[in-house]
């Protein structure tokens, strides 16, 4: 080959050839982030909550050095010979013989190591349940955005409901002052510009309220520069239920979190187990002018056991049923969590899917038909084809058509977020509809 070919030409006249290569594959680029994925970080950077279950971790952390370091040695000081008749001074105290003892408690081996391996599990209990509050803020947080989108929404559908009612209100008191119209359709159309302000004020408060939500979840005020850019997704393609369905046992958060509890108290079985086996005692002791021994001084040394078969059965047995039934009750505890994360899957997995469904019915159908029914009416009504009341009617539903089109589409969104709770983040099926 010429020297002056490249090696994707190379490559590209290899694969023509049939000839194996090494192939090439360009890395798709990550997708931007938007204005919703910023608001979920900040929200997981910032949340009180999320702050006060990280400084947990960093408790635990702390607990298996704790566990593991051996019982504190005790020390003792004895005096020797002292008498009871009287006669006892500081002095003659001393000279009768001093004693300095040291002991240590040595626990069975392995006992030590099981107590920093269940310390061990509970931080990883603790991180779980960290990624479980992360997962549950997320959804929190995507819902709360969608929902203050909603609101933003319905209230601008609220204000062309008003300036159209109000163009037919002035309408038809016009025609009724001509002396055409009647006095009923002024009267109609000003009681559904009072509704529609009604309305309106109610859409104001929910969407304060939406904003203060957000403002508790992300721990503070909230980027209007952020809110600004947020947007509802239009529905996407649905992810495969069984797909989706088959990670349920290996990602999802509450199951992770169930499962890393029943490692503590499996800890905790053996632990009561090896508690069945003595601890010994270590010590020494240092006797000064020890009478008894001819006024020398001399060194002693002391090795003991500890009896745990004294309170066999009223102490270490119950111990160890209780850390089997504590264990046993983990297990079925994860069964449960398992259960309910797969009932929490399908139900948004079937909600999303309405949501889905009957959005599009909304954009194909409703929105395109009541458009074309209130221009019909409005053209048909100014040449006097059809009465106010068909107007109206007409008017008004394409404008609840809107809304409800866009509660289905918000709703589809908030769907989706309820399952990535349930998954974990790797779901990302939120992500996958952004697109």
């Amino acid at each position: 080959m010429k020297k002056c070919l490249t090696a994707l030409t190379c490559f590209a006249i290899m694969e023509a050839l049939g000839i194996p290569g090494l192939p090439i594959r360009a890395e798709a680029p990550p997708r931007p982030a938007t204005a919703l994925d910023r608001i979920v970080s900040e929200a997981l950077k910032n949340n009180p909550g999320l702050a006060a279950q990280r400084k947990k971790i960093l408790a635990a952390e702390e607990r298996p050095s704790q566990a593991s370091a051996l019982p504190d040695p005790t020390a003792d000081l004895q005096f020797m010979m002292l008498p009871v008749n009287g006669g006892l001074t500081a002095g003659n105290a001393l000279t009768k013989g001093v004693s300095i003892g040291v002991t240590q408690r040595l626990p069975y081996p392995g006992k030590l190591k099981l107590l920093k391996a269940k310390a061990e599990r509970r931080i990883d209990v603790a991180k779980e349940h960290l990624k479980v509050m992360e997962s549950n803020l997320r959804r929190e947080v995507i819902s709360a955005s969608y929902r203050y989108v909603l609101y933003k929404g319905l209230l601008q559908i609220n204000r062309n409901v008003r300036d159209a009612l109000q163009a037919a209100s002035t309408g038809a008191a016009g025609v009724y002052g001509a002396g055409n119209g009647s006095q009923t359709d002024v009267l109609l159309a000003q009681a559904a510009l009072t509704k529609a302000r009604a309305d309106g004020k109610t859409l104001e408060r929910q969407l304060e309220v939406a904003r203060a939500r957000l403002e508790d979840l992300l721990g503070g005020p909230v980027n209007p520069s952020l809110t600004g850019q947020l947007a509802i997704p239009r529905p996407g393609a649905l992810p495969d239920l069984d797909e989706l369905m088959r990670g349920l046992r290996d990602e999802a958060p509450t199951v992770l979190e169930a499962r890393a509890e029943i490692a503590v108290r499996q800890e905790q079985v053996e632990l009561a187990k090896k508690d069945f086996k003595p601890d010994f005692l270590v010590g020494g002791r240092y006797r000064h002018k020890d009478m008894t021994m001819g006024g020398h001084d001399y060194l002693t040394a002391m090795v003991g056991i500890t009896l745990p078969f004294f309170h066999k059965k009223s102490r270490y047995q119950p111990a160890l049923r209780e850390a089997t039934y504590m264990r046993e009750s983990a297990k079925e505890q994860a069964s449960d969590v398992l259960n309910q994360a797969r009932y929490m899957v399908i139900d948004a997995y079937q909600a999303a899917v309405q949501d889905h469904d009957v959005y599009g019915l909304y954009e194909t159908g409703l929105l395109v038909q009541s458009k074309k029914a209130y221009e019909s009416a409005l053209s048909s009504y100014t040449v006097g084809e059809v009465d106010f009341t068909t107007m109206l009617k007409a008017l008004t539903n394409y404008y609840d058509y809107q809304s409800q089109a866009l509660m289905f589409k918000a709703d589809y969104q908030v769907s989706l977020a309820r399952i990535d709770a349930v998954l974990g983040p790797a779901a990302g099926t939120t992500k996958e509809s952004a697109k």
